[in-house]
Formats: C-alpha cells, structure tokens, sequence
C-alpha cells in the first residue's frame, strides 16, 4: 500500500476488498473530475476586482470647516472558497478541517489587493436628480494612516462569543481567540464584547476603548451556561446582537469616539439544532443584514457602514450530529467580498488564533482612506453617492450601493465650497472697502441664481469659533446664526457656479487692523440650500481691506460747480462794464452804404480730414479733451477696461487689440482651458466701450449669458459677465 504523506492531497489505496475499491475508484473519478474543472477555470477562477465603498464619513467637514468627504473603500480581487478547499475535499474528520484551517489562513488566500486608482475614478453625488463631480484631494492606506495616528483611524470591534453549555471545553478557546483581537487593538480601536447562551445575550462588556477593561471582561466569564434545549434560535440571537451593540454606538452616554471602520467577530460551534433560520440560507440573509451596515435597516438616522463579519468555527462533539449544518452556517456567515473571514479551530488549537488576528488585520490595513472635495450635496438627510472607474486594466467594478442612505451629513451645516486663493490673490491686488465690491470665487450650486447668494461682514469686535470639533449639529447652526445675525448683509450683484460679486456695506464696523495691514471677514451664505461658507478662526474668509478712497465724484463736481459760478460772475461784471462803456453817450456804428468800400479779404479755414474722407472745412469737433480743439473720447469715457476671472486679471488699453485663447505664440489674455480654442476672440476698447469679435471658436463667446456672433465687433457693457467657452470674466471700465 502506498501513501502519500501531505495531508492536503489524495490517498491512494491497493490490495483492499473489491467492494472498498469500487467506492474509492469511484471517489478518485470524482475528484479527478473536480480537478480538471478547477484547471479548466483557472484562468476565471477569481472575481473581477472590484472597489467596495465601508464608510462614508462627513466628520472632516466637522473638523476643519472645509466640504471634504472621507471614505473608506477596499480594492481587491476576491477568490474563490471553493478553490482554496478543493485540495482538502478528500480528507475527513479533524485533518480535512486542519487542511481547510491552513489554507484559509494564508496570507492573501482569499483576495488579491489593488491600489486605489484616484486618476480614473469618478466619483458623484446626486443633486436634484443629477449627477455632481466630487473632486479627488487625497489617498492613504489604513495601515499608513494608522501608523500616523490620524483622526478616526480605528475599528469598532464587536466580538460575539458562545457561551452555551454545548461549547463544553471549546468555550475556552473561544476565549482565547477573543482575547486575541482585543490584545491586537490600536490607539483608535474600540470593543464591546458579548457573550450569548442558549437564548440571549447574557453578558455585555459595553463599548470601551480599554484592553486591559475588555480583557478583565473575557476572563471574568468563568464557565458555559446551562443547556436549555438541543434547538436554539442562533441567528436571531446573533442578529439581535449585532442591532443593539453597533446600534447603540455614537449614542447619548457612550463615551468612547466612533471610529471610521466595524467588524464582527463570531465564535460559536454554529449549533442550533433544528432550527429553521439557522442554516446555511438564514446565515446568507443574516449576511446581507449585517453587510448593508444599518441596524436596524429602517433607521435612516445612522449612517451606512458595511460590516466584515469574521466566523470562526469551534467544532463541538457534543452537537455532532449537526456538524455539517453547523459548519455550513458559520461559512456561510462571512462575507470575504468586504473583509470577512472564516475559519477553523479545533480542540487544542488555542494557537491558531495569532493566525486568525494577523490575517484579518492584514486585509484591514490594505483598505484606503480616500478623501473628497465635495462642494455640492443633496438637502436631504438621505444622500447617493456611486463610484465608478474607467479605463483601468484590469477594469475595476464600482460601487453604487450608497443610494438613498443617510452618511450624517445635514446639509444645512456643510460648508460652501470657497476658492480661498483665488478670492485672497484678487483682494490684494484690489483691496475690499466699504461701500465698494468684492467677488468670491468658489465651486457654488446655486446655478447663477444671484438671489440665492449673500454676504455678511463679520464686525471687527464679533469672534469666531476657534474649533467645530465636538460640537454638536446644533452647535454649529449656532455659530452660523451668531456670525450672520450680527454682520452686515451684502447684496449680490450677478453670480454664477464659479464666482458671486457682493456690494459692500457702507460701514466701517467690519474693518480690523490699519494701514497696510487692514482686513475684514467675510461669510457667504446660500439661502436656498441654507449653507454657509467656513466660520472657524482658521478658516473664515479674510481678505486685504483699505479705508472707503475720498468720495472724488463729489469733490470734483462741487469744484466744477464753484469754476462755473465764477465764470459766469466774471462774464456779468464783464458784459455790465462793455455796456456802460457804449451807452447812449457812444457813438452809433456807421451804416455800411451800397457801393462803399469793399469788406476785408478773409483767410481761408484750415481743412481736416472729413468722415468720408474729404477735406472738410472749420475746426474739428470738440471730442472732450482740453476744449474746442482736442481730440479723444468723450468727456467721462473710459480708457482701459479690465477682465477679472479664475484666470487672472487682465487689463485692455485703448489703441490696441488684445487676442484671448490658449496659443501662447499670439494671444496675450491666456486661457490654459481645453474648451477654448487657439485663437478664441479679439477685444479692443474705442470710444470708451469694450468691444470683443468671437474669431469663429468651437464653444462661442458670451456676453450676460448670450452667445455673440463670429467676427462681428460686439459693446460689452459695464459690469458684464464676458464668457469665453467656460472661461468666464467680469468687466469693469476704468
């Protein structure tokens, strides 16, 4: 007889009884059958990768007063169960389930991870029925986060042992393995462990981020609880744990911080005798539960966090009648296709449970944090986000399961998406004062409603909030309220998604500091979301400010009013001494008599240039400039015109023609922006009006919203909004 020693391969047999030969020749066709298949599919043996979105967290708009979305997505390849057991399928008893144990427990067996692609991710949230981009900020793996010790970087660990009296000795290496995770735990992890009998939940350590309080907890549970019948509800015992601890997590009274990741840790021997729900398809549905991540599924208050069941499988002697349902059970449990796990121990293999911990955490620490700049969201407590990728090899599947979900988000208190360098770079070149205008740049969602745009300066003597960190919703509403109620409202004067420009209060309430170094803050609200742009210390909008200038329009017209007065005073006192001069004492003129002497020969009049392009006789109009005899345009016209964007300032002198697009070679006002074409349009001032020719682009010019004709001179008006493709301008004449 020969024999092969690996454990985890087929035994062959000779020399037994022919009827033994017959059931093994048998035996040996059907795993050489299940071989092949497993050669066969070798090559689609594994899943597509695939990105599973685990959390949702709007927590960093709550601590640094910026819309910046936090999640947690895992990318892996997930493998087969099945092909990782198929070389364990001929052996019985303890050694098939050591082979399973073994191959289970390897590192990476069960998946294959993949690095987060930011550059091909697009990631949405929906808005009134459509889709809104988030930008991408930022990516780090959980285990380099943790490393860091950044905020919320930890597990919520709800550890779920069996303590009926059918565990009998394995309820000690129950115990072994529990402690195991909770010895595991880092900084940020927290753990709420829970023993369970026959019926119910009967111990409860609550959730502590202790390990030495949970690890006191383990020890303190001396023995197993009496039998109270062969048939137990098991699922409905574990579903009803799951739902009050992670339930009652982030409530009223727990004072432990909820981290940005949960998982479930079962240790039971999966026996429930005959019970209907605890089979192999009750644990699937249980599974489906536990992975959508609401608990209870109807509570729309708690945000949706998937939940990595790991099952470890004690097998009990006592119960072993229904060994294999037990099993299939346990197995059925997990769900390997978010970080669930599943294996084995039996008696005396205390040890595996190092291997267990180590393998889990593993997969953990290959998860992302993956963080979001989302300017517009839904005003709704419930929100829908899908991830989706393109052009990746191998092509990723994406994840549209957060739909209709409450994430914690209340729209009123999510930050306003503001361009802070743009808006600080503008007010330095043209400092804000009052009674003058100031443009906010941003990623707004107010559609270029301008009545849905405010603005309030914030007085100089009002503070604000150093931190939001750990208040509560109402706290920050409060904040807002306090920082708008008492400042001084703006009046918006055109908006659009990019940009809202505000007229400036008249007061010099809002104006801190002097000289050069004066300032004023600002906060912007959108009055249709109710939505405020950031109020902490750190992050309110603060812009360079200068004292209102001189009011020179009055000044100068009070002048030219006191010149005119006094013209005319020297014209009467003029005029008066002429006709007293030649009054009736004078001599009257001579008449001029027919045939008398011939009048004087007079000089001709200089000849200018006429209009149609003769000679053309006397002075040439007075255009407004010095007199009667300069030339230019007309008295108050202007003489530049300047263009303010996302681009950058640009300014447009009179007597020469500016060309805007994105050759660098011949256009001086540069647009880096794909959609807009080399040689977009030509502008020019000329008698005082900006005037701007579309040079036949692909996306048009627009001037107030409303697209120009192609090589045609058009007048922009002052205080129009100039679009060239989607790079658009304000205008201002100077």
């Amino acid at each position: 007889m020969m024999v092969q020693t690996n454990m985890c391969t087929p035994r062959r047999f000779r020399g037994r009884s022919q009827g033994k030969l017959q059931a093994r020749s048998v035996h040996a066709l059907f795993v050489a059958l299940a071989a092949m298949v497993v050669a066969l599919w070798g090559g689609v043996a594994n899943a597509a990768p695939e990105a599973r979105i685990l959390r949702i967290d709007p927590r960093a708009a709550k601590v640094d007063d910026a819309p910046i979305l936090t999640t947690v997505v895992e990318v892996v390849q997930n493998k087969r169960l099945s092909e990782l057991e198929a070389p364990c399928a001929t052996l019985i008893g303890d050694s098939h389930y050591s082979c399973v144990a073994d191959a289970l427990e390897k590192p990476g067996a069960l998946y294959s991870s993949f690095d987060f692609p930011d550059k091909n991710a697009l990631f949405a949230v929906k808005v009134d029925g459509q889709d809104f981009p988030i930008s991408f900020e930022s990516k780090i793996r959980w285990s380099d986060a943790a490393a860091q010790n950044q905020p919320g970087v930890g597990t919520a660990w709800l550890i779920v042992v069996d303590a009926a009296s059918t565990m009998g000795s394995r309820f000690d290496e129950a115990k072994a393995v529990a402690a195991a995770f909770v010895n595991a735990m880092g900084p940020q992890d927290i753990v709420d462990v829970v023993f369970f009998n026959d019926k119910a939940v009967v111990l409860d350590s609550k959730w502590t981020a202790s390990k030495q309080q949970a690890a006191n907890f383990i020890n303190s549970a001396a023995g197993t609880y009496p039998t109270q019948g062969r048939t137990r509800m098991l699922n409905r015992i574990i579903r009803n744990a799951v739902t009050d601890s992670f339930n009652e997590l982030g409530n009223a009274g727990v004072n432990v911080k909820e981290p940005m990741h949960q998982a479930l840790v079962v240790l039971s021997n999966g026996a429930a005798g005959t019970d209907p729900e605890s089979t192999s398809a009750g644990a699937n549905i249980l599974k489906g539960y536990i992975t959508k991540g609401r608990f209870p599924e109807d509570n729309t208050a708690r945000p949706k966090m998937p939940v990595p069941v790991i099952s470890i499988w004690f097998p009990s002697k006592a119960m072993e009648e229904f060994a294999q349902n037990s099993r299939e059970f346990m197995e059925a449990l997990a769900n390997p296709e978010i970080g669930g796990f599943f294996s084995i121990v039996l008696d005396k293999q205390a040890n595996r449970a190092a291997n267990i911990v180590n393998s889990v955490r593993t997969r953990f620490g290959k998860m992302h944090i993956v963080k979001w700049r989302a300017a517009c969201v839904a005003p709704t407590v419930t929100q829908t986000f899908t991830l989706n990728f393109i052009n990746t090899n191998p092509q990723i599947a994406g994840d549209n399961s957060f739909a209709d979900v409450p994430v914690g988000i209340d729209p009123t208190t999510w930050p306003l998406d503001i361009d802070r360098d743009t808006t600080e770079k503008n007010a330095k070149k043209e400092p804000i004062f009052p009674g003058g205008k100031v443009r906010v740049y941003g990623n707004f969602c107010w559609g270029g409603n301008a009545q849905r745009a405010e603005l309030y300066m914030v007085p100089s003597n009002q503070p604000a909030p150093t931190t939001l960190q750990g208040g509560s919703l109402e706290d920050i509403k409060k904040a807002q309220r306090n920082l708008i109620e008492s400042g001084m409202r703006g009046k918006a004067a055109s908006a659009s998604d990019t940009f809202a420009e505000f007229e400036i209060p008249d007061s010099e309430k809002w104006l801190a500091g002097k000289g050069d170094g004066m300032s004023g803050r600002l906060v912007i609200y959108d009055n249709g979301a109710k939505r405020a742009s950031p109020i902490t210390q750190d992050k309110i909008l603060t812009l360079k400010a200068k004292a209102a200038p001189p009011p020179y329009l009055l000044i100068g017209g009070g002048v030219f009013g006191g010149v005119v007065i006094l013209l005319l005073v020297v014209a009467i006192f003029r005029g008066g001494g002429r006709r007293g001069r030649g009054g009736s004492g004078g001599q009257a003129p001579k008449p001029i008599m027919a045939g008398g002497p011939p009048a004087p020969v007079m000089a001709a009049p200089p000849m200018y240039g006429s209009p149609m392009g003769g000679p053309m006789a006397g002075p040439p109009p007075d255009m407004g400039f010095g007199g009667g005899g300069g030339f230019g345009p007309p008295p108050g016209a202007a003489s530049r015109a300047v263009l303010t964007g996302g681009a950058g300032i640009f300014t447009v002198q009179t007597g020469t023609e500016m060309r805007a697009g994105r050759d660098g070679a011949v256009c001086q006002l540069l647009l880096a922006e794909p959609r807009v074409s080399g040689t977009h349009a030509t502008l020019k001032v000329e008698g005082g009006q900006l005037l701007v020719r579309d040079e036949n682009s692909n996306n048009g010019t627009f001037v107030n919203g409303q697209r120009i004709p192609a090589m045609v001179w058009t007048a922009v008006p002052p205080g129009a909004a100039l679009r060239f493709g989607p790079a658009e301008f304000s205008v201002r004449l100077e």
